[in-house]
């Protein structure tokens, strides 16, 4: 080919390219400037929140009381007080044999710790199905199925264990936990090495009425609490082919280990492509959202776990400064248990019952535990007299009531502690009468931003909102997020402001670039 042909070619070439790209651009450019998006202000899409006020009501009583109860593997030293006595807030009740408490913290502590190692795991876990694509919703087309005939499966040299996690899987294993079912799929905990036989997997599909779900899943270190490497999702009714019974199936590639071959015209096994079984990976929609709604409760669940490990060990702190537990509220030893046969039942092992002044008790959400505090005010007003009375904060429970008996105001999806609350001046109240209850704390929430979640996406593990920039165009704005109110609205705790304006990141017009108009449709760029 001459010279001056092959210039003629990479002329056209360039040519070409060139067209394509600025069509691309122009195409972008058209679309941005005859593309009109709607923003409004910040400020009229901002829930506020409340959360500097807490609201609840309860029941005045002249009967209020402070259980103790026994610290597990802790040793009473003295009981300063008998039963029948009367006591005063202050006064001390008993006191423990502190020998052992550095060790009892250290072992509180690592319960801590574990708990908060188990939440970050499941919040890892629970971001991965959120950005997991569903697989179409159609069953899936059956494979052949080959004849084989079963062989017995060799003996696997390793053995089947390395502590908790599998070395090899078979059909003789049990699994870790789990039913097998969709909902609640079995799953083993296995090590980087482990591989499953061929004859558990045909197991899987052997039932075809009652198909079973697994999860084989690799954790650093071997353990659940352990960072989740991998997981290799299979079900008896993705289709899977029939396989040799003993042949082994490698759970980190997720593909059939071949063993060296014999036949002198193959080199290396390598060279052999390597069998996967036709299966579809992944979860439905539906299968993924019921996922996630579990990962979300097993995320609850070790938050309050969390929660009252970190109250227990609070509780242990104080009482380890010298061992002494002191009365709370002033009244009468009511019981007294034995300091050589404590309860082991749950029940309180010592009791006192409030005899003067009046007592009520209320509720708080967990997302005010560590704003409010013993000796703080609680404001009280009369269902009957609309009169109002002030009470102190006198105790706070380390542990949340099993319902919301007491009623409290706030987000629904966390938990709630009972406190009792002393009034001293009580004319006007009488025993058995209801009232409101109010507390504030110090917190300014006067520019706190709390917007429906719809307008907040994630990208990469980011969160952002299109936001209108000076040039009355959409800019992608990274945001940093709170906690979550009603669980419909999240908090910006950085990155916008009340005065600014933002659009509903979804639509063929929420793209950036495009012109921004305002709710009435007249538009701010000119």
């Amino acid at each position: 080919m001459s010279k001056k042909r092959i210039m003629i070619i990479i002329i056209v070439l360039v040519v070409v390219v060139a067209l394509a790209t600025g069509g691309f651009f122009i195409f972008r450019w058209y679309r941005s400037e005859n593309t009109m998006a709607e923003v409004q202000p910040v400020s009229n899409l901002n829930w506020g929140y409340g959360g500097s006020e807490m609201s609840s009501y309860g029941m005045v009583t002249n009967d209020s009381s402070q259980d103790v109860y026994f610290l597990e593997n802790q040793t009473i030293d003295e009981i300063f007080v008998t039963e029948g006595q009367t006591v005063s807030a202050g006064d001390p009740l008993i006191s423990y044999d502190m020998t052992m408490s550095n060790l009892q913290l250290e072992m509180k502590e690592l319960d801590v710790n574990t708990y908060s190692t188990k939440l970050a795991a499941a919040k890892k876990e629970l971001e991965r199905l959120k950005n997991t694509t569903p697989i179409p919703d159609t069953p899936a087309t059956e494979a052949p199925v080959t004849p084989v005939t079963p062989v017995e499966p060799e003996k696997p040299q390793l053995p089947e264990k390395t502590g908790e996690a599998y070395n090899y899987i078979s059909s003789a294993s049990i699994p870790n936990k789990g039913t097998g079912t969709i909902e609640d799929p079995y799953v083993f905990l296995c090590t980087s090495e482990c591989y499953v036989l061929g004859e558990y997997l045909n197991s899987l599909s052997a039932d075809a009425a009652n198909p079973v779900f697994v999860i084989f899943e690799i954790h650093q270190d071997n353990t659940f609490e352990g960072e989740l490497l991998t997981a290799w999702n299979v079900s008896g009714i993705s289709g899977l082919p029939q396989m040799a019974a003993d042949s082994k199936w490698a759970v980190s590639t997720k593909s059939e280990i071949m063993e060296p071959s014999t036949d002198p015209g193959i080199d290396d096994p390598q060279d052999v492509e390597p069998a996967v079984p036709e299966e579809p990976q992944g979860y439905t929609a539906q299968e993924l959202a019921k996922l996630i709604t579990e990962k979300e409760k097993e995320i609850r669940d070790l938050n309050l776990s969390k929660r009252r490990a970190e109250l227990e060990l609070e509780q242990m702190k104080k009482v380890s400064e010298n061992g002494v537990v002191t009365a709370t509220i002033n009244g009468v030893v009511k019981k007294l248990g034995d300091v050589e046969n404590p309860p082991t039942d749950g029940s309180p092992f010592l009791t006192v019952s409030g005899s003067e002044g009046l007592y009520v008790r209320g509720s708080i959400s967990e997302l005010m535990l560590d704003k409010v505090e013993v000796g703080q005010t609680v404001y009280a007003n009369s269902w009957e007299s609309g009169m109002g009375f002030e009470a102190t904060i006198t105790e706070i429970s380390t542990y949340p009531q099993d319902n919301n008996s007491f009623w409290g105001e706030g987000n629904p999806n966390v938990s709630y502690y009972p406190y009792t609350a002393y009034i001293e001046n009580t004319e006007g109240l009488k025993n058995g009468e209801y009232v409101d209850l109010t507390m504030t704390s110090n917190e300014d929430n006067s520019n706190s931003i709390f917007l429906q979640k719809a307008y907040v996406r994630e990208e990469n593990g980011r969160s952002y909102v299109l936001k209108a920039d000076e040039n009355d165009r959409l800019v992608k704005q990274y945001v940093v997020t709170g906690k979550s109110l009603w669980g419909q609205s999240v908090e910006i705790v950085s990155g916008l402001t009340l005065e600014d304006r933002i659009a509903f990141p979804y639509g063929k017009e929420a793209v950036e670039g495009a012109k921004v108009k305002d709710p009435s449709g007249e538009g701010f760029y000119k």
